[in-house]
């Protein structure tokens, strides 16, 4: 899987609208038409924090033997629709990536592949069940690298379908109670990766 699908894949996370999609979520991720994995959001809460728990995992097969391995776990927690901290792990193959941020007085303070960063204070992660943060107003970061994302972003907000180029290139419907609807992305091959309801 080439980097820019597995950017998008996750990766994932509304700094307004945090009602809007408190049910969870389940998709089979589609690769070249083939069944390759799933992906599952879970929310609750945890006193008056809330708390997205995202599970991707692609595990392609040949004959009945996996031939490729990417499983990313992350927690995501809001408060009052703000973003507060998140924990990533993702394992590609074998090799293990972590990142940890966490909203601070007047910054985000990330630490993963690029090592400590500070980021604005309104950054958050790219989750793809948040529609205020598709916009290009938000700065993102990935899930998978803790680092800063460039996008470019067509649609408007409020909105129900926006797409990205740059870093990430995808395409995110959602419905029109805001729910997350419908995902699609292409790596730099040109493959598509397409998200179907479980």
């Amino acid at each position: 899987m080439h980097r820019r699908a597995a950017l998008a894949l996750p990766a994932l996370l509304l700094a307004g609208r945090a009602g809007a999609a408190d049910g969870d979520y389940a998709f089979r991720v589609r690769r070249r038409g083939d069944i390759v994995g799933t992906h599952r959001v879970r929310f609750a809460m945890r006193g008056s924090e809330r708390v997205a728990s995202s599970e991707l995992l692609i595990r392609p097969s040949v004959m009945g033997i996996v031939v490729y391995r990417y499983e990313h776990t992350y927690e995501e927690v809001t408060l009052g629709g703000r973003f507060r901290r998140v924990t990533s792990r993702l394992n590609r193959n074998g090799r293990i990536v972590e990142v940890r941020g966490e909203a601070v007085a007047g910054a985000v303070l990330l630490d993963g592949t690029a090592g400590p960063q500070r980021l604005p204070a309104e950054a958050a992660p790219l989750s793809w069940w948040e529609p205020a943060r598709m916009d290009g107003r938000v700065p993102l970061f990935g899930t998978t690298t803790g680092r800063a994302l460039n996008l470019q972003w067509q649609g408007r907000p409020g909105g129900r379908e926006f797409s990205c180029t740059g870093d990430v290139t995808a395409r995110v419907t959602f419905d029109t109670a805001g729910r997350w609807a419908a995902f699609s992305a292409t790596g730099e091959d040109g493959t598509d990766i397409v998200y179907e309801p479980a």
